[in-house]
């Protein structure tokens, strides 16, 4: 039997809310990419993990629903949060990695893999249904891939360089988060998102500290600090937002509208590489690459918006893939 989800009418505002988080989730892998041209991966998610850690504990302390993992009723859920915890954890670094070797906006248009990955799942994990309208959104979806990194593919053929080692990487992030998300919907009957959060960040901080140097922040450039500053207020602020929009909005139109982060990404790549200080590769914008973004968004969207009501408020996850 599937649980029904109440909404509460106020749609507009869960549309703006949703809005608002693809505009954080856009900017993210640009602001993400500043700090690593000056830090690594590790120092970037320790301090991107610190302060919602923080604001996770006093906000479940205050509600007294603190994480009781390892004690009393709740501790057969352990193993199956570590796990959980592990693979986001790997989910953030691994994608740290590759946008250390491949443009933003590249990023978050592999990044949908995990997406769709995790909308397929449905079919042969959990037995919803799927109509031919969702997997013709397939198709245009690996085609919008294919059409999107058509040139990079064709590099491939003279050999494996570092951008498509990146890919790999990406690829990597996107089935972890995918794996992550699948292990947490049975989760959710007995743990809230917050709760697991709240695990996820606080083993993300132990795991990053011993190799995170975190003296490099008293070097970074104003540009380096605005940018993990904004990771960090992203990684809490668009978190919370989702929650709170998938309260007004159903979840299949959050999905569809989730899909459309790879384009604010491309614009806000495009629109900042016109200023002359900002030293961050674009992806070139050529037709292919448009189309590509276009028909990976397309795809996406169709076969989100194409799911059931009965199924759809299981479709999507409640932390982002970035």
């Amino acid at each position: 039997m599937t649980t029904k989800t109440t909404l509460s009418g106020r749609s507009l505002y869960g549309f703006t809310l949703t809005i608002t988080v693809c505009v954080l989730w856009g900017i993210f892998p640009i602001a993400a990419k500043t700090v690593l041209m000056e830090a690594d991966p590790y120092t970037l998610n320790f301090y991107r993990f610190s302060l919602p850690v923080a604001v996770l504990y006093f906000y479940l302390r205050g509600r007294g629903q603190l994480p009781t993992l390892w004690r009393g009723p709740q501790r057969h859920l352990r193993a199956r949060v570590l796990i959980a915890a592990i693979l986001l954890i790997g989910n953030y670094l691994f994608f740290a990695y590759a946008l250390g070797r491949i443009t933003p906006g590249a990023a978050q248009v592999l990044i949908q893999v995990g997406t769709m990955t995790l909308l397929l799942s449905g079919i042969f994990l959990f037995g919803e249904p799927f109509s031919r309208l969702q997997w013709l959104g397939c198709a245009i979806f690996f085609g919008g891939l294919v059409t999107f990194f058509f040139y990079r593919i064709l590099t491939m053929f003279n050999g494996i360089d570092s951008y498509a080692i990146g890919m790999g990487l990406m690829l990597i992030a996107a089935l972890m988060w995918a794996t992550y998300a699948i292990l947490q919907k049975p989760l959710l009957r007995e743990i809230n998102p917050a709760q697991i959060l709240l695990v996820v960040f606080t083993l993300g901080v132990v795991v990053f500290l011993p190799m995170a140097d975190l003296t490099l922040v008293l070097t970074f450039s104003p540009l380096a600090l605005t940018g993990l500053t904004f990771c960090i207020i992203s990684t809490l602020v668009g978190t919370a937002f989702f929650a709170e929009a998938l309260a007004h909005w159903e979840a299949s139109k959050i999905s569809a509208t989730l899909t459309t982060i790879p384009l604010f990404t491309l614009l806000f790549m495009q629109a900042l590489s016109e200023y002359p200080n900002f030293n961050i590769d674009a992806e070139p914008i050529t037709t292919l690459t448009i189309i590509g973004a276009l028909l990976v968004v397309f795809g996406a969207s169709l076969v989100a918006l194409s799911k059931r009501p009965d199924t759809a408020t299981n479709a999507i996850s409640t932390t982002d893939s970035s």
